[in-house]
């Protein structure tokens, strides 16, 4: 068979199909990490969950509702980005510990990033500039 003739072919197969998308990948990365566990820690539920998100991923693929998997994939970068957001903020703190502290504006609750100056220290919030007073132990 001719290579330029089956490249027409799935070319025209996945016409109007959804395709690829970041969710897709993160399933297919979630069924090879679920897929490796199980080598390491055989158990039929971590092949049976692996097999679920490889299949979720060809379905969403081959799917032809293409409002839908977008709508599913939105909602994935959101959820993806939320946690990205978080655990940088995470780790900006630790990184931060000896030399700042984190406190939320009692009246707009945007997080603040202080010196660490020990003691009761007047603080004005730059979002909703309310002053208020912050109380850093140690």
């Amino acid at each position: 068979m001719n290579p330029k003739n089956l490249k027409y072919r799935l070319a025209a197969m996945m016409q109007g199909r959804y395709g690829i998308d970041p969710l897709y990948k993160a399933l297919l990365g979630l069924m090879i990490g679920l897929y490796v566990l199980n080598l390491i820690f055989p158990s039929a539920g971590l092949f049976a969950l692996s097999l679920i998100a490889g299949g979720a991923a060809i379905f969403r693929g081959f799917s032809k509702n293409r409002e839908k998997r977008a709508s599913e994939n939105r909602k994935y970068l959101a959820f993806r980005d939320s946690a990205r957001k978080k655990g940088l903020r995470l780790l900006n703190r630790a990184k931060d510990f000896r030399t700042h502290r984190y406190r939320a504006c009692p009246n707009c609750k945007t997080v603040l990033r202080l010196n660490k100056k020990t003691g009761v220290n007047h603080v004005t919030c730059p979002v909703c500039k309310r002053p208020f007073d912050v109380k850093i132990s140690w």
